[in-house]
């Protein structure tokens, strides 16, 4: 069997993860003292890279939670900061990583290829973050705001619960190596008051049924999916249930599929998921 030289490996492997490092120390610190993050704060780093927002952050936050997969960079972050006693440094998948059991917040240059899955996992549990900073791509983050024209799914099912705003929108000289995609700074707060404060995956639910068997469902404006919401039958709830779980099982097989692509039929997998888009 023929094995690639391991610095091509390595090279490939940042290409599938989306590794694109932030460099501009200045910007960084402006951002992160712009930010809701204090003293008192725990603050989650998806991603943490060579380090530099979690220099920053250890600047401005009372403790720091880096997770790295990649283990040349967990070294090199180790070593780094290893006398720093408020930074806990994670060598894992974010992914497959349990969430802060105390209150905390995100500030994070996270892998652009797995946006959506992170986004999921930190709004959807239990115990999702008391604010939210995410670097990402221009492209994703508009699927995550409402506008008046269409929204994605992923807009409607966040939106009584979050607030979604661009504040800052970067230039490719502040990566390296440089994206091939315009990139933002995301923040994702939660409402003070939710939209919907009963049965929050009854509204998933009804959510995603709408948008895999209507495709006009992403012309509908917000207020009239409350108004559906609050006003469903018992009919309809009985169709309707179970249909968050169903997409969330065809989201997990459609990743493993597309990261390996070892499966033949992995476009037809990816082909009949695209009206969970």
């Amino acid at each position: 069997m023929y094995h690639l030289p391991e610095a091509l490996m390595y090279w490939l492997r940042k290409r599938l993860l989306s590794q694109n490092f932030l460099t501009n120390r200045q910007l960084i610190k402006k951002l992160i003292r712009g930010s809701s993050i204090g003293k008192n704060d725990l603050v989650l780093e998806i991603g943490a890279g060579s380090g530099v927002i979690t220099n920053e952050l250890l600047q401005v936050a009372g403790q720091v939670v880096a997770i790295e997969l990649d283990p040349k960079l967990y070294a090199k972050l180790r070593s780094r900061f290893v006398t720093n006693p408020r930074l806990q440094l994670v060598q894992s998948d974010f992914l497959g990583c349990p969430l802060p059991r105390k209150p905390y917040k995100v500030f994070s240059n996270i892998p652009f290829s797995i946006t959506a899955d992170v986004i999921r996992k930190l709004l959807v549990p239990l115990n999702p973050p008391l604010d939210c900073y995410l670097v990402m791509q221009s492209q994703a983050a508009e699927k995550f705001t409402i506008n008046s024209t269409a929204n994605s799914m992923a807009a409607v099912l966040y939106y009584p619960w979050w607030k979604f705003e661009v504040v800052h929108k970067f230039s490719p000289l502040d990566f390296y190596p440089r994206p091939s995609v315009d990139s933002v700074l995301l923040h994702i707060c939660p409402r003070p008051t939710p939209l919907v404060s009963e049965n929050p995956s009854l509204y998933r639910d009804f959510v995603v049924h709408s948008f895999t068997t209507d495709k006009k469902a992403k012309f509908l404006p917000v207020n009239q999916w409350l108004y559906q919401f609050n006003h469903l039958s018992p009919k309809k709830i009985k169709l309707v249930q179970s249909s968050f779980a169903k997409y969330l099982k065809s989201q997990q097989l459609l990743s493993k599929i597309h990261r390996t692509r070892t499966d033949s039929n992995w476009r037809q997998f990816k082909k009949s998921s695209l009206t969970f888009q």
